[in-house]
């Protein structure tokens, strides 16, 4: 469950990832088209057809960011509650929390300008946790192996493996 635990939460971070590229990508192409003279007003939002290719990437921003990372975060979540990870409750509970305030803010940045920059500060938030709660898995599974291999019991060593002759028995001897 603890690599469940570092896997989902490693795919959290790279939502986040992605949620950025995505912005970065729509707003080039939005500039672009602009510089080139397109004009931006509810026709062309409203417009059945894309007015610019790059506009593809406003909408994984926003079906990756309000469908597919906070279905990863609750699935976190619940994992967490098996992982048996070192604060991992805890991060994962914040990280639900942060994503919930993401999502908030930015619906509200369509028409609060101010929740729009914190939708952005926020997002600094969100990788921050899930790279915080995939390191804490991946440092109690360092943990568990380390512990189990040392409370394992010594292992005889088989003979030919160290080139060397098993040691004569008595009735070897006589």
């Amino acid at each position: 469950m603890r690599i469940a635990y570092q896997v989902l939460a490693l795919l959290v971070a790279l939502g986040v990832v992605v949620q950025a590229a995505a912005l970065a990508w729509g707003d080039a192409g939005l500039f672009i088209w602009i510089m080139n003279g397109g004009v931006l007003d509810a026709a062309a939002i409203e417009g059945e057809a894309a007015p610019f290719a790059e506009v593809t990437g406003f909408m994984v921003h926003g079906m990756n960011g309000m469908m597919v990372i906070p279905a990863v975060t609750l699935i976190l979540l619940i994992v967490s509650f098996f992982a048996k990870v070192p604060r991992g409750i805890m991060l994962a509970g914040g990280l639900t929390v942060a994503v919930a305030l993401q999502v908030t803010l930015g619906l509200l940045g369509h028409g609060i300008a101010i929740a729009g920059l914190l939708h952005g500060a926020n997002a600094l938030l969100v990788f921050g946790l899930a790279l915080a709660a995939a390191g804490a898995a991946r440092r109690a599974s360092a943990i568990a192996a380390s512990t189990s291999a040392m409370s394992a019991p010594p292992r005889e060593p088989s003979p030919g493996l160290s080139g060397q002759q098993p040691p004569a028995s008595r009735a070897d001897v006589g």
